[in-house]
């Protein structure tokens, strides 16, 4: 996975370089993935917090040339790996929020994200 260069083999990150942990990651377990997916799909910039502690070095590029089916495998995986269980990302997911998406031209930020109404 091209994940683990950033966030490590292990999900716990890299503090001192900025990139936040996937595994036990507040933003990772909860029941709705959209956040997520925006994430993946638009990349991220600018400080976010994980946690609790604050990541603002870093900066996570966008793979929206993925396919739908292919983020929703990294992003089950993720959600599933590391001690985190949360419900698989079904592809349909990544399409619905793509669409919603589409216009949003740059990265993502924590203030856009925390927007999201995410469904209990």
């Amino acid at each position: 996975l091209v994940c683990k260069g950033c966030h490590m083999e292990d999900g716990q990150g890299s503090g001192a370089q900025g990139f936040p942990p996937l595994a036990g990651s507040d933003w990772v377990n909860v029941k709705d993935p959209s956040r997520l997916i925006r994430i993946v799909l638009k990349g991220l910039s600018g400080p976010i917090t994980v946690n609790g502690k604050v990541y603002s070095q870093a900066q996570m590029l966008p793979w929206e040339s993925l396919s739908d089916e292919e983020i929703a495998s990294v992003l089950s995986y993720v959600r599933n790996t590391w001690g985190n269980k949360n419900p698989l990302v079904k592809p349909a997911d990544v399409a619905k929020v793509r669409t919603e998406i589409k216009d949003k031209t740059g990265y993502m930020t924590e203030e856009e994200l925390l927007k999201v109404l995410l469904k209990p």
